[in-house]
């Protein structure tokens, strides 16, 4: 504020006059007076500022994308460790493709006889269970992202929180079923909360198994 800085330099100025006999006219300090006007522009410019939203929708689900993102590393990584125990599987298999003779096979019986090879029930389970994790965080990541790039999601919900005197940055809640495709967001607002939901918004963000498929064997160069 410049009137701040004017009133340093005056009381400055006047203060070393004062101390050598220099009398200061009147009104010298009133040069560093704020007035009405620039009271009323100060104060203004404040409301505007707080008025403005800086956070809005658009940027809530993007964030909640990047969430959902970090848990699909996750449940990716544990896909990964899940897989590790099937290799035995793989191996098995080749090994008992390949036994032709009665020597192969029996080879083959004293290694199956000297190493546990078996499938428990919990490494399926583990390995269903980090499946469904995968598809459950990439459905909720795309779900978000989707939706971020929807502006009738957006500026409807933007309006709404308006209207209810709240903002993005009071999300409690924010979820995103693909399976009926809801995508549901849940606001505090004063005393109570406000929830605004959409019911088949992303419909033609949606894609094919096969989609999903020839698009992984484009990235990894194979299939199985």
């Amino acid at each position: 504020m410049s009137q701040i800085d004017k009133s340093r330099t005056l009381t400055q100025g006047i203060s070393y006059y004062a101390s050598v006999g220099g009398i200061a006219p009147d009104g010298t300090m009133s040069e560093a007076e704020i007035s009405q006007a620039k009271l009323d522009a100060y104060n203004n410019a404040i409301a505007s500022v707080q008025a403005d939203v800086y956070y809005n929708t658009q940027m809530l689900l993007e964030d909640e994308h990047d969430n959902s993102m970090a848990d699909l590393s996750v449940a990716i990584d544990n896909l990964v460790d899940a897989t590790t125990v099937f290799a035995t599987v793989a191996a098995v298999g080749e090994m008992a493709a390949e036994a032709d003779t009665t020597q192969e096979q029996l080879d083959l019986q004293d290694v199956l006889t000297g190493t546990d090879m078996t499938l428990s029930q919990e490494d399926v389970d583990a390995y269903n269970n980090a499946l469904a994790g995968v598809e459950q965080y990439a459905q909720e990541a795309a779900g978000f992202l989707a939706a971020s790039k929807n502006t009738d999601i957006t500026s409807s919900t933007d309006n709404y929180l308006a209207q209810n005197n709240t903002t993005a940055y009071d999300a409690t809640q924010v979820t995103y079923d693909a399976t009926d495709d809801i995508l549901f967001m849940e606001f505090a607002a004063a005393s109570t909360f406000v929830g605004i939901e959409f019911t088949g918004y992303l419909f033609n963000d949606f894609k094919t198994v096969e989609d999903i498929y020839n698009t992984g064997i484009a990235y990894t160069g194979g299939g199985g």
